[in-house]
């Protein structure tokens, strides 16, 4: 996802398309731009580690987002993971976790930990141990709480508007197509306009989220009539033919290092697995990680811990 603001105080939203290394490399320079490249399967894995590991760790008066943790478990379960679990099994856990989060069902949820259990689990027990030793019940009724899914929306847009909210100085707007992926994020994003309390949280080293909002609006528009969107499309259509050149999807195509020189430093933001954990330790020390999730769950209807 993209957000390009072609005029002061609008930014865009994008979610496909194609581009020319000359048209971004303008883009970036001419407008405030930032692009956000984020691993689902990473993402995924993460929502595990916040559903179906955490609740155990909390249970026992641990802070599993201190300093990074929860980031640091899920890299290693995503590069690591399938070679020390075993790679069919470890698709399938991901695959009954997800199922799981969706149709909520005893059957689901026993499947849920059958799989975790079909895994060499005993090579990761911090991760997999709350559910393939313990059947932790505090996490399969995370799992089974009607306000968790795994869907991308909430994740996505807490980045987004962190840096859409440093690069405004006033009230702005965002403006999005029509397409049926942005449906959820038009509806976050209004409840977070909507949102009229006062409070500032940390996330990481370099970003933050603060209530009330300076954005003020957010559009549907036809992209067919908007130049500003379909800007937007086309750099995240490099983005993404850059991603599948990197790892091998592509034989040809933009060149992901030549892409990534256009890119100034506050304009590129990645969820994807990272096993510098003395850096992401570093990066995430003294953040408010806990509270910002607690904050969002009790205010905008997702999985809260406070309720179990």
């Amino acid at each position: 996802m993209h957000l390009h603001p072609p005029v002061p105080k609008t930014p865009y939203l994008g979610v496909h398309g194609t581009g020319s290394s000359s048209l971004i490399r303008d883009a970036l320079s001419t407008y405030q731009s930032v692009t956000y490249v984020c691993d689902k399967k990473f993402l995924l894995i993460l929502m595990f580690c916040d559903y179906a590991v955490e609740p155990w760790y909390y249970e026992r008066g641990r802070n599993f987002y201190e300093d990074g943790q929860n980031y640091a478990m899920a890299s290693l379960l995503a590069i690591a993971g399938p070679t020390l679990l075993g790679k069919t099994e470890f698709g399938a856990l991901l695959a009954a976790f997800q199922h799981a989060t969706k149709d909520k069902s005893v059957a689901a949820l026993r499947e849920l930990v059958a799989a975790a259990r079909r895994t060499d689990w005993q090579k990761f027990p911090e991760a997999l141990g709350p559910l393939a030793r313990d059947a932790a019940p505090e996490c399969l009724a995370a799992v089974a709480h009607p306000g968790v899914d795994t869907d991308a929306a909430m994740v996505v847009l807490q980045s987004l508007i962190s840096r859409m909210e440093v690069m405004s100085d006033g009230p702005y707007r965002v403006e999005h197509d029509q397409s049926k992926n942005l449906e959820t994020y038009h509806e976050l994003l209004q409840r977070f306009i909507d949102h009229e309390d006062e409070i500032e949280l940390r996330q990481t080293e370099i970003a933050s989220f603060k209530f009330p909002l300076k954005l003020t609006e957010v559009r549907q528009v036809d992209s067919k009539a908007s130049p500003a969107v379909q800007l937007a499309d086309v750099m995240i259509g490099a983005a993404l033919e850059a991603t599948r050149v990197k790892t091998g999807q592509l034989s040809s195509g933009i060149d992901p290092d030549a892409l990534m020189a256009l890119y100034g430093e506050n304009q590129f933001i990645h969820l994807t697995p990272d096993v510098d954990f003395d850096e992401q330790r570093r990066f995430r020390k003294g953040t408010q990680a806990a509270e910002v999730i607690d904050y969002f769950a009790a205010n905008f209807g997702s999985w809260d811990r406070r309720r179990r």
